[in-house]
């Protein structure tokens, strides 16, 4: 029962986030702000992605690509594991099974985020093209 519960939430927390975002501009209101980017100057991996995800839900996937080209081209592997993690819930099997759980998997999630963050803040065309705009 509980993990019934444990899965409603999770999903009634995810509509309520994507009500915020599509009623709310990131831009125009007082959004959590990047603490790496107010530290350091620098963008994250992350920086751009809340109003990419606002952009997304008005279909705008251009724009969304341009605020966070990483956020927008790691969406169908996240869908892939939404669709795992619920077919194994349903099933009665453990998430472990699915293909998202393989070590290699991992090492490439990390190698290509910690690749965008260096190329993003990068003097020149690759940086310019890969920041926030």
């Amino acid at each position: 029962m509980l993990t019934k519960l444990r899965w409603l939430g999770i999903l009634g927390g995810g509509l309520g986030l994507a009500v915020l975002y599509f009623t709310l501009d990131p831009a125009l209101f007082p959004f959590p702000r990047c603490p790496f980017l107010l530290l350091t100057g620098l963008y994250c991996p992350g920086c751009g992605s809340q109003r990419a995800f606002h952009a997304l839900l008005h279909g705008e996937l251009g724009r969304a690509a341009g605020l966070n080209l990483l956020a927008v081209l790691s969406l169908p592997l996240l869908l892939v594991g939404a669709v795992a993690g619920l077919r194994g819930w349903l099933a009665g099997q453990p998430r472990r099974a699915a293909v998202l759980y393989r070590p290699w998997l991992g090492w490439v999630v990390v190698g290509v985020t910690v690749g965008f963050a260096v190329l993003r803040n990068l003097p020149g065309q690759a940086g310019t093209w890969l920041a926030p705009q």
